[in-house]
């Protein structure tokens, strides 16, 4: 996953339709057993627009393959336990529902790409997750990310051009949602809240430059619902992901009509922590990422899905630099403590507020396979299951 440039924020993109703080929050259904996704970054097979890109055959396990440390202690490279699998064949693909599901996942939201009118990554889900077995047991679901494909496979500087176009016009926006209609939609093992199949949407300000505004932005995703009731879908769970580019995420959710609103990533917190270098600790951006649930919870009554972020170290997607200083994605700090153990309580504690807090009570990982961004719950030669595991103690200790 790449990120938005901050520099792209326009504070006055949804000005208007403020909901107060102080709304009252609406009464919380009966049913409050919490479900737990995790983010799933497909670029682990090998696809013809990267092959196009860069070589016959490449994948992003070459850019692991080749992370150094940057300080004494540094985790680099990072190692996965199941070797550097092809994630598009069904066998590795029911090894990683099968482990999801065994350690108490719900499932996963799939990073989604469309560029140059066509998918992109799609066969780690096409050709491996739907043929697994026990997918039937598993739930999937789409986030659009409908961002500009960035050059940093390793990024040389924080400017980096980019190689695909953010796809976020009205005639590729129509034929992505037709496609995610006619293709996953229907699906029996796509993830419903409320019995309405949720669809996420990443780069929300771009989204609403490439359509022509706010108002045309909300008048596309209203034809999305229209096309998905046309298709037999009466309902849909728009979902809309918040960033530091977002000025006031209570008016965009309620312009554009999004029934939740989540984050991707801690980093992507207001204030979160991460301004210490060349690494930020745990428990810190924990703590802020805990008063971030209460504060978006309540700005937006109930429809804020909390999300618990594993790790950060994009490093392995530079090229070596000072790492002094902030100077935009993947320039960052690093996060060091991210122990399972701390994870554990982050998962633990999002739950609970899930289920105290939120009308959908969900909570969103970051992420299933994140390896060059540090976040991962795949694996790894120096923990093992260890995060996952974590992970199913923390929905049994928060029951309790």
């Amino acid at each position: 996953m790449t990120v938005p440039n901050q520099d792209a924020a326009d504070p006055h993109s949804f000005a208007g339709a403020v909901i107060p703080a102080s709304a009252p929050r609406p009464a919380l259904p009966g049913d409050r057993t919490v479900q737990v996704l995790a983010y799933y970054y497909p670029q682990w097979h090998t696809d013809p627009t990267n092959d196009l890109m860069f070589e016959p055959g490449w994948t992003e396990w070459g850019l692991l393959r080749k992370a150094t440390p940057r300080y004494p202690g540094h985790y680099q490279p990072k190692v996965p336990a199941w070797g550097y699998a092809d994630e598009a064949d069904p066998g590795a693909a029911t090894r990683i529902v099968d482990t999801a599901l065994t350690h108490g996942l719900t499932g996963f939201v799939v990073d989604w790409y469309w560029y140059d009118n066509h998918p992109f990554l799609n066969r780690a889900l096409d050709d491996g997750l739907l043929h697994a077995e026990r997918v039937d047991e598993l739930r999937f679901a789409l986030m659009w990310a409908n961002h500009e494909w960035l050059d940093i496979y390793p990024a040389r500087d924080p400017t980096s051009p980019a190689l695909l176009p953010a796809p976020n016009t009205r005639y590729h926006a129509r034929n992505a949602f037709r496609h995610v209609i006619d293709r996953y939609l229907h699906h029996p093992s796509y993830w419903r809240l409320d019995g309405a199949p949720y669809f996420s949407l990443y780069d929300v300000p771009s989204f609403v430059r490439g359509m022509g505004g706010v108002d045309a932005a909300a008048d596309m995703l209203a034809e999305f619902r229209a096309m998905a009731g046309a298709a037999g879908i009466p309902r849909l769970h728009l979902n809309g992901v918040t960033t530091f580019n977002i000025d006031d995420t209570p008016a965009m959710a309620a312009r554009l009509g999004f029934d939740t609103v989540t984050h991707y990533t801690w980093w992507h917190h207001p204030d979160a922590g991460f301004d210490t270098f060349p690494t930020a600790d745990y428990r810190r951006v924990l703590d802020r990422a805990r008063a971030v649930w209460d504060e978006f919870s309540t700005s937006l009554n109930g429809r804020y899905l909390p999300n618990v972020t594993m790790g950060w170290d994009p490093s392995p997607r530079t090229v070596d630099w000072p790492m002094d200083k902030e100077c935009g994605y993947p320039f960052t700090s690093i996060l060091t403590g991210n122990t399972p153990e701390a994870f554990g309580t982050a998962v633990r504690d999002a739950v609970r507020h899930a289920r105290t807090h939120a009308q959908h009570p969900a909570v969103l990982v970051n992420a299933w396979n994140e390896w060059t961004e540090g976040s991962y719950l795949e694996p790894d030669d120096q923990h093992g299951l260890a995060y996952l595991e974590a992970i199913r103690s923390a929905i049994e200790g928060a029951a309790s």
